[in-house]
């Protein structure tokens, strides 16, 4: 059995504020006009550095004040694994989602082997929405 090495939730703070921007259809379809279809490469790493960019704002804002024992961040492991990497390395709270994005009925990212992927980018907690 594989063990998680986040950390326990006697560190969780009394108050945790996570900036989320996990979205991952609406972000295509919103963004880039992708719909019904998987992103080609390129849109996949335009929209990763989009996020990055978000990602940013929250360093920075860590940066200007805002509690870093109490900043996180939600994002999904498709677009933004380097960002749940750095976020580990730099002591951030962090959260994935773990469901299909644009789905009407529930279903985990990655089939049978989401468990696999949670131990793999190892967040403090996952995330997922249940329509």
């Amino acid at each position: 059995m594989k063990v998680s090495r986040s950390r326990p939730l006697r560190d969780l703070p009394d108050n945790l504020f996570l900036l989320p921007f996990d979205h991952r259809a609406s972000f295509g379809k919103e963004l880039f006009g992708i719909a019904g279809r998987e992103p080609t490469i390129g849109e996949a790493v335009e929209i990763s550095a989009y996020k990055s960019i978000i990602y940013d704002g929250f360093k920075r804002a860590v940066g200007m004040g805002v509690p870093k024992e109490s900043a996180g961040i939600l994002v999904d492991e498709y677009f933004g694994s380097e960002i749940l990497k750095d976020a580990k390395l730099n002591g951030y709270w962090t959260a994935c989602s773990v469901e299909k994005s644009g789905q009407d009925e529930f279903d985990f990212e990655y089939g049978n082997r989401f468990g696999d992927h949670i131990f793999s980018v190892d967040p403090d907690f996952v995330k997922t929405l249940v329509r």
